[in-house]
Protein backbone atom coordinates (compact mmCIF):
# COMPACT_ATOMS: atom_id res chain seq x y z
CA UNK A 1 0.00 0.00 0.00
CA UNK A 2 1.34 3.41 -0.98
CA UNK A 3 0.60 6.28 1.40
CA UNK A 4 0.65 10.01 0.59
CA UNK A 5 0.82 12.30 3.64
CA UNK A 6 0.75 16.08 3.71
CA UNK A 7 1.06 17.96 7.00
CA UNK A 8 0.44 21.67 7.45
CA UNK A 9 3.87 23.23 8.16
CA UNK A 10 2.36 24.92 11.22
CA UNK A 11 1.76 21.45 12.69
CA UNK A 12 4.88 19.63 11.52
CA UNK A 13 5.40 18.34 15.07
CA UNK A 14 2.27 16.18 14.57
CA UNK A 15 3.81 14.27 11.64
CA UNK A 16 4.44 11.16 13.74
CA UNK A 17 0.79 11.15 14.87
CA UNK A 18 -0.48 11.62 11.30
CA UNK A 19 1.66 8.68 10.13
CA UNK A 20 -0.19 6.43 12.58
CA UNK A 21 -3.69 7.28 11.31
CA UNK A 22 -4.12 4.75 8.45
CA UNK A 23 -3.50 1.75 10.72
CA UNK A 24 -4.54 3.17 14.09
CA UNK A 25 -7.67 5.20 13.30
CA UNK A 26 -10.20 2.79 14.86
CA UNK A 27 -8.48 2.90 18.25
CA UNK A 28 -7.92 6.66 18.36
CA UNK A 29 -9.80 9.04 20.65
CA UNK A 30 -13.59 9.29 20.85
CA UNK A 31 -16.03 8.55 18.03
CA UNK A 32 -18.14 11.59 17.09
CA UNK A 33 -19.91 10.23 14.03
CA UNK A 34 -20.32 6.81 12.43
CA UNK A 35 -21.99 6.56 9.04
CA UNK A 36 -20.91 6.82 5.44
CA UNK A 37 -17.83 8.53 6.88
CA UNK A 38 -16.38 8.25 10.38
CA UNK A 39 -15.20 11.12 12.58
CA UNK A 40 -13.15 10.84 15.76
CA UNK A 41 -11.93 13.44 18.29
CA UNK A 42 -8.35 12.84 19.38
CA UNK A 43 -6.14 14.51 21.98
CA UNK A 44 -2.52 14.74 20.84
CA UNK A 45 0.32 16.93 22.15
CA UNK A 46 -2.11 19.07 24.19
CA UNK A 47 -4.25 19.68 21.10
CA UNK A 48 -7.72 18.42 20.26
CA UNK A 49 -8.02 17.39 16.63
CA UNK A 50 -10.77 15.90 14.50
CA UNK A 51 -9.91 13.02 12.17
CA UNK A 52 -12.37 12.25 9.38
CA UNK A 53 -12.18 8.93 7.55
CA UNK A 54 -13.66 8.92 4.04
CA UNK A 55 -14.35 5.20 3.95
CA UNK A 56 -17.02 4.61 1.30
CA UNK A 57 -15.38 5.22 -2.04
CA UNK A 58 -16.97 3.74 -5.17
CA UNK A 59 -14.81 1.80 -7.58
CA UNK A 60 -15.12 4.59 -10.15
CA UNK A 61 -14.04 7.21 -7.61
CA UNK A 62 -11.13 5.05 -6.48
CA UNK A 63 -9.77 5.40 -10.00
CA UNK A 64 -10.79 9.06 -10.49
CA UNK A 65 -9.33 10.23 -7.17
CA UNK A 66 -6.09 8.39 -7.91
CA UNK A 67 -5.63 9.84 -11.39
CA UNK A 68 -7.56 12.90 -12.55
CA UNK A 69 -9.13 14.46 -9.44
CA UNK A 70 -7.98 15.31 -5.94
CA UNK A 71 -9.28 13.16 -3.10
CA UNK A 72 -12.00 14.43 -0.78
CA UNK A 73 -9.45 14.70 2.02
CA UNK A 74 -7.10 16.83 -0.05
CA UNK A 75 -9.93 19.08 -1.26
CA UNK A 76 -11.20 19.49 2.32
CA UNK A 77 -7.72 20.58 3.36
CA UNK A 78 -7.19 23.01 0.47
CA UNK A 79 -10.68 24.50 0.62
CA UNK A 80 -10.40 25.10 4.36
CA UNK A 81 -7.09 26.88 3.83
CA UNK A 82 -8.73 29.05 1.17
CA UNK A 83 -11.62 29.97 3.48
CA UNK A 84 -9.23 31.04 6.21
CA UNK A 85 -7.21 33.15 3.76
CA UNK A 86 -10.45 34.96 2.88
CA UNK A 87 -11.10 35.64 6.60
CA UNK A 88 -13.92 33.09 6.73
CA UNK A 89 -13.95 30.76 9.72
CA UNK A 90 -13.28 27.04 9.39
CA UNK A 91 -11.44 24.63 11.71
CA UNK A 92 -7.75 24.99 10.85
CA UNK A 93 -6.56 22.14 8.61
CA UNK A 94 -3.74 19.99 10.00
CA UNK A 95 -3.14 17.25 7.43
CA UNK A 96 -4.55 14.86 4.87
CA UNK A 97 -3.65 11.24 4.14
CA UNK A 98 -4.30 9.29 0.94
CA UNK A 99 -3.76 5.53 0.83
CA UNK A 100 -3.43 3.72 -2.50
CA UNK A 101 -3.61 0.04 -3.40
CA UNK A 102 -3.03 -1.34 -6.89
CA UNK A 103 -2.94 2.21 -8.24
CA UNK A 104 -6.41 3.08 -6.83
CA UNK A 105 -7.35 5.27 -3.88
CA UNK A 106 -8.06 2.85 -1.05
CA UNK A 107 -8.95 5.24 1.77
CA UNK A 108 -8.29 8.82 2.84
CA UNK A 109 -8.27 10.88 6.03
CA UNK A 110 -8.59 14.58 6.82
CA UNK A 111 -7.30 16.10 10.05
CA UNK A 112 -8.28 19.51 11.43
CA UNK A 113 -8.31 21.25 14.77
CA UNK A 114 -11.36 20.41 16.86
CA UNK A 115 -13.94 23.15 17.30
CA UNK A 116 -16.48 23.42 20.10
CA UNK A 117 -18.85 25.54 18.00
CA UNK A 118 -22.49 24.39 17.98
CA UNK A 119 -24.43 23.13 14.98
CA UNK A 120 -26.78 25.63 13.32
CA UNK A 121 -29.61 23.27 14.26
CA UNK A 122 -29.28 24.50 17.85
CA UNK A 123 -29.94 28.09 16.75
CA UNK A 124 -32.96 26.94 14.74
CA UNK A 125 -34.43 25.24 17.81
CA UNK A 126 -34.45 28.53 19.77
CA UNK A 127 -37.69 30.61 19.63
CA UNK A 128 -37.50 33.28 16.95
CA UNK A 129 -37.75 36.10 19.50
CA UNK A 130 -34.41 34.95 20.91
CA UNK A 131 -32.75 33.76 17.69
CA UNK A 132 -33.66 36.58 15.27
CA UNK A 133 -30.31 38.38 15.56
CA UNK A 134 -28.48 35.10 15.06
CA UNK A 135 -30.54 34.31 11.95
CA UNK A 136 -29.78 37.74 10.52
CA UNK A 137 -26.08 37.23 11.24
CA UNK A 138 -26.25 33.88 9.46
CA UNK A 139 -27.82 35.55 6.42
CA UNK A 140 -25.02 38.14 6.34
CA UNK A 141 -22.42 35.38 6.69
CA UNK A 142 -24.03 33.48 3.81
CA UNK A 143 -24.12 36.52 1.55
CA UNK A 144 -20.48 37.26 2.40
CA UNK A 145 -19.61 33.67 1.47
CA UNK A 146 -21.43 33.96 -1.85
CA UNK A 147 -20.12 37.43 -2.69
CA UNK A 148 -16.61 36.00 -2.24
CA UNK A 149 -17.44 33.55 -5.02
CA UNK A 150 -17.71 30.52 -2.69
CA UNK A 151 -20.49 27.96 -3.11
CA UNK A 152 -20.49 25.18 -0.52
CA UNK A 153 -22.18 22.27 -2.32
CA UNK A 154 -23.23 20.61 0.92
CA UNK A 155 -24.55 23.75 2.62
CA UNK A 156 -26.75 22.15 5.29
CA UNK A 157 -27.63 23.06 8.86
CA UNK A 158 -25.19 20.37 10.07
CA UNK A 159 -22.24 21.75 8.11
CA UNK A 160 -22.56 25.28 9.50
CA UNK A 161 -21.40 25.77 13.08
CA UNK A 162 -21.74 28.88 15.20
CA UNK A 163 -20.63 30.54 18.40
CA UNK A 164 -21.99 33.68 19.99
CA UNK A 165 -21.32 36.14 22.77
CA UNK A 166 -24.56 37.99 23.16
CA UNK A 167 -25.49 39.26 19.71
CA UNK A 168 -21.96 38.81 18.35
CA UNK A 169 -22.07 35.68 16.15
CA UNK A 170 -19.31 33.80 14.39
CA UNK A 171 -19.99 31.03 11.86
CA UNK A 172 -17.69 28.22 10.80
CA UNK A 173 -17.88 25.81 7.85
CA UNK A 174 -17.07 22.11 7.95
CA UNK A 175 -17.23 19.27 5.38
CA UNK A 176 -15.51 21.54 2.89
CA UNK A 177 -14.51 18.97 0.29
CA UNK A 178 -17.44 19.88 -1.97
CA UNK A 179 -17.07 23.51 -3.00
CA UNK A 180 -17.18 25.57 -6.18
CA UNK A 181 -15.54 28.91 -6.74
CA UNK A 182 -17.41 31.12 -9.18
CA UNK A 183 -18.37 34.75 -9.66
CA UNK A 184 -21.35 35.77 -7.55
CA UNK A 185 -24.82 35.87 -9.01
CA UNK A 186 -28.05 36.43 -7.09
CA UNK A 187 -29.74 33.34 -8.54
CA UNK A 188 -26.72 31.10 -7.99
CA UNK A 189 -26.45 32.25 -4.39
CA UNK A 190 -30.09 31.54 -3.57
CA UNK A 191 -30.01 28.15 -5.24
CA UNK A 192 -27.05 27.25 -3.04
CA UNK A 193 -29.44 27.44 -0.05
CA UNK A 194 -31.68 24.61 -1.30
CA UNK A 195 -30.28 22.04 1.17
CA UNK A 196 -31.03 24.18 4.24
CA UNK A 197 -33.88 22.66 6.24
CA UNK A 198 -35.26 25.73 7.99
CA UNK A 199 -38.76 26.47 9.36
CA UNK A 200 -40.61 28.93 7.14
CA UNK A 201 -40.81 31.71 9.75
CA UNK A 202 -37.05 31.62 10.30
CA UNK A 203 -36.46 31.28 6.58
CA UNK A 204 -38.34 34.58 6.27
CA UNK A 205 -35.90 36.33 8.64
CA UNK A 206 -32.93 34.95 6.69
CA UNK A 207 -34.44 35.86 3.32
CA UNK A 208 -35.14 39.46 4.32
CA UNK A 209 -31.62 39.99 5.64
CA UNK A 210 -30.04 38.31 2.59
CA UNK A 211 -32.15 40.54 0.34
CA UNK A 212 -30.97 43.59 2.26
CA UNK A 213 -27.32 42.60 1.75
CA UNK A 214 -27.90 41.80 -1.94
CA UNK A 215 -29.97 44.96 -2.56
CA UNK A 216 -32.77 42.78 -3.89
CA UNK A 217 -36.54 42.45 -3.41
CA UNK A 218 -37.42 40.86 -0.08
CA UNK A 219 -40.49 39.03 -1.46
CA UNK A 220 -38.59 37.84 -4.52
CA UNK A 221 -35.79 36.51 -2.32
CA UNK A 222 -38.13 34.63 0.00
CA UNK A 223 -40.09 33.17 -2.92
CA UNK A 224 -36.88 32.06 -4.59
CA UNK A 225 -35.61 30.37 -1.42
CA UNK A 226 -38.88 28.47 -1.05
CA UNK A 227 -38.93 27.53 -4.73
CA UNK A 228 -35.40 26.14 -4.71
CA UNK A 229 -36.06 24.27 -1.45
CA UNK A 230 -39.17 22.58 -2.84
CA UNK A 231 -37.40 21.84 -6.12
CA UNK A 232 -34.62 20.14 -4.16
CA UNK A 233 -37.09 18.04 -2.14
CA UNK A 234 -38.79 16.84 -5.33
CA UNK A 235 -35.43 16.03 -6.91
CA UNK A 236 -34.34 13.98 -3.91
CA UNK A 237 -37.70 12.19 -3.74
CA UNK A 238 -37.52 11.33 -7.45
CA UNK A 239 -34.04 9.84 -7.03
CA UNK A 240 -35.28 7.76 -4.11
CA UNK A 241 -38.22 6.46 -6.12
CA UNK A 242 -35.96 5.53 -9.02
CA UNK A 243 -33.67 3.59 -6.67
CA UNK A 244 -36.71 2.00 -5.04
CA UNK A 245 -38.03 0.89 -8.43
CA UNK A 246 -34.69 -0.70 -9.26
CA UNK A 247 -34.70 -2.53 -5.93
CA UNK A 248 -38.30 -3.59 -6.49
CA UNK A 249 -37.44 -5.25 -9.78
CA UNK A 250 -34.47 -6.91 -8.11
CA UNK A 251 -36.77 -8.44 -5.49
CA UNK A 252 -36.17 -6.10 -2.54
CA UNK A 253 -39.82 -5.09 -2.01
CA UNK A 254 -39.33 -3.84 1.56
CA UNK A 255 -37.07 -1.00 0.33
CA UNK A 256 -39.94 0.60 -1.61
CA UNK A 257 -42.15 0.69 1.49
CA UNK A 258 -39.31 2.12 3.58
CA UNK A 259 -38.68 4.92 1.07
CA UNK A 260 -42.41 5.72 0.84
CA UNK A 261 -42.47 6.33 4.60
CA UNK A 262 -39.35 8.50 4.45
CA UNK A 263 -40.78 10.57 1.59
CA UNK A 264 -44.01 11.13 3.50
CA UNK A 265 -41.97 12.31 6.48
CA UNK A 266 -39.98 14.78 4.37
CA UNK A 267 -43.07 16.12 2.66
CA UNK A 268 -44.92 16.60 5.95
CA UNK A 269 -42.02 18.65 7.30
CA UNK A 270 -41.71 20.93 4.28
CA UNK A 271 -45.19 21.07 2.73
CA UNK A 272 -46.09 24.12 4.84
CA UNK A 273 -43.59 26.10 2.80
CA UNK A 274 -45.75 25.84 -0.28
CA UNK A 275 -48.89 26.60 1.74
CA UNK A 276 -47.57 29.76 3.41
CA UNK A 277 -45.55 31.29 0.61
CA UNK A 278 -46.14 31.81 -3.08
CA UNK A 279 -43.05 30.57 -4.92
CA UNK A 280 -43.77 31.71 -8.45
CA UNK A 281 -40.51 33.49 -9.22
CA UNK A 282 -38.63 34.89 -12.13
CA UNK A 283 -34.94 35.38 -11.30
Amino acid sequence: MKTEIFVNPNFSYLTSFVNQIPLGFNSMGIELHHGRNEVRKVSVDELLVTVKYFKRITLANRFIFATIRKSKAQRAYEHSRMLIRKNLTSPEPVAYVNCYRYGLLYKSFYVSLYTNYSSLTKLLDIPIAESEEGLKAFARFTYNLHSNGILHDDYTVNNVLYSNYGNDYDFSLIDNNRMRFRNYSYRRGLRNLERLKIPVDKMGVIALEYAKEAHASELKTLNAMVFFRLHYILKVSFKKWVKAAIRLFSGKHDDLYSIQLKDLSVKSQDEKLSKKVSFKVNI
